[in-house]
């Protein structure tokens, strides 16, 4: 059975997407805070229709969100599976739809020796999604591997298959999917 959930726009010039200057004690608590302020909820924006389920969505999806009346096409920004809500932004330089940090849990890699890895390594991340590489820093806190990357790029990143290179040695791969 599908559940109906809502679909929740969150605007381009929200405060979510401003930085506030604050200083952390430690980078695994900077990154935590840096994921918070993506963790969208209905609060965050404003009710603009309801969905058939949010399985066939994706991060970055345009088509299928079926809300009309809007000057730019809506995007898919965010999706919160427990809440069933799926969350949009408008236009396609809407800045939910960018990330310079994406995260998994260190179960869904290939890649099981994470002592091995200094936090803040430097690697490169190929993705089936895209035609370029892209330099980020790799830490992992708590089972948890992120990717600080080097510029902000799409949040499509995420939906397709990742494979991370260590700079520093070309011979450790970790695969995401």
């Amino acid at each position: 059975m599908i559940k109906e959930g809502q679909i929740v726009e969150i605007p381009s010039l929200s405060s979510i997407y401003i930085e506030d200057g604050s200083v952390f004690s430690s980078k695994k608590e900077e990154l935590i805070q840096k994921l918070k302020k993506r963790n969208y909820n209905l609060f965050d924006g404003f009710l603009v229709g309801e969905h058939h389920g949010i399985g066939a969505f994706k991060l970055g999806q345009r088509k299928g969100i079926n809300v009309g009346g809007k000057k730019a096409p809506l995007y898919v920004i965010g999706i919160n599976k427990e809440a069933n809500q799926l969350f949009v932004g408008e236009g396609d330089n809407h800045p939910g739809l960018f990330t310079d940090l994406i995260y998994f849990p260190i179960a869904r890699t290939d890649f099981q020796n994470n002592e091995s890895i200094e936090n803040g390594s430097d690697v490169t991340i190929i993705s089936s999604a895209f035609q370029f590489k892209i330099n980020a820093s790799i830490y992992i806190f708590d089972d948890i591997l992120y990717l600080e990357l080097e510029k902000p790029s799409s949040i499509t990143l995420q939906n397709g298959l990742l494979e991370i290179s260590f700079k520093n040695n070309n011979h450790t791969t970790i695969k995401i999917n």
